[in-house]
């Protein structure tokens, strides 16, 4: 059953680095006792990971969807900080691929993802936050699209 659920959470990614959650080392715990599954997560950003609800949400979701017998429990686990030394060795290869070594043995010695993920600082007087999100969200499709075209991964529908 544990092999399923590291399925279901290796179909969820992160959505701010295109990596699952489990790959990139998110997933911290997974206890499966009795009718019940409980998954702890911990993010990139602590708790400054605006998202973190989202992926706690789609966490939970996929797997009450996949076993509807179980009581499913996502913890957010926002005091213990991530570290590259949790993604898996898929995870850290997935990273060097889009990041570059350099970044993710930048990881290694403790700079924070936040300043590799970020591709331009901003200033607080030019901020259109729309503008800003339309642009990463470009930015984030466009390294995706390059990175599964890079991989020659079909997406079925």
């Amino acid at each position: 059953m544990k092999d399923k659920i590291v399925e279901i959470l290796r179909q969820i990614y992160d959505p701010e680095i295109p990596i699952n959650i489990y790959d990139l080392g998110l997933v911290r715990e997974i206890k499966v006792e009795d009718n019940r599954v409980f998954v702890r997560l911990i993010f990139t950003a602590n708790k400054g990971c605006t998202l973190a609800d989202l992926m706690a949400v789609q966490v939970k979701y996929k797997l009450m969807k996949a076993f509807p017998d179980y009581n499913v429990e996502v913890k957010s686990d926002f005091n213990e900080e991530w570290n590259i030394g949790y993604a898996t060795e898929t995870g850290r290869l997935m990273l060097e691929e889009i990041y570059g070594k350099e970044a993710v043995d930048a990881l290694a010695n403790k700079t924070k993802i936040e300043e590799i993920v970020s591709i331009n600082k901003v200033r607080l007087e030019d901020f259109d936050p729309r503008e800003y999100m339309k642009k990463a969200v470009d930015e984030r499709y466009k390294r995706f699209k390059e990175w599964y075209d890079k991989h020659n991964i079909l997406i079925s529908h």
